[in-house]
């Protein structure tokens, strides 16, 4: 199993498209959507069909954003967690098992106590420039401890 994962940014307008995770990491939390990138796929690929397979939306013109290394004090390993954006969707907006899904005003998920703090962080790089990020995230007791990003 790979440990590439995706997370696409789905933007209409002034809102975002959010998932309730109904598993772990984050689990009960509002996030951007995405999962594994799966043997013989592309981390584009895996975007796209998790981002149809979650929401029901078909993603068009998307952007390659950037790649962090995501670690846990428990993990031996570092994830690879791919980020991606788009403005361009087709289909209509259906809840599947992964969770929730709904259209949230961005300025209203800075104020939000229910998404991850890693989550408010990243937002402003995505949605403000065009900018492709690197970076690190690690995690200590279930607490953002190093969050270190570059553009």
């Amino acid at each position: 199993m790979s440990n590439i994962f995706t997370m696409c940014f789905v933007e209409n307008n002034n809102q975002l498209l959010l998932q309730k995770r109904v598993k772990k990491p984050f689990k009960g939390l509002w996030n951007a959507p995405g999962g594994k990138v799966e043997a013989y796929e592309s981390p584009i690929e895996a975007c796209k069909r998790e981002i149809q397979g979650e929401t029901g939306l078909d993603i068009n013109n998307v952007s390659f954003r950037g790649i962090i290394t995501v670690t846990n004090e428990n993990q031996k390993r570092s994830d690879v967690l791919m980020l991606f954006h788009t403005k361009e969707f087709s289909g209509s907006l259906c809840t599947t098992d992964e969770g929730e899904i709904a259209w949230v005003e961005t300025d209203k998920i800075y104020s939000y106590d229910n998404t991850p703090e890693s989550f408010t962080y990243l937002l402003p790089y995505i949605l403000e420039t065009d900018s492709t990020l690197t970076g690190k995230m690690i995690y200590g007791k279930k607490k953002l401890e190093i969050f270190d990003i570059s553009i």
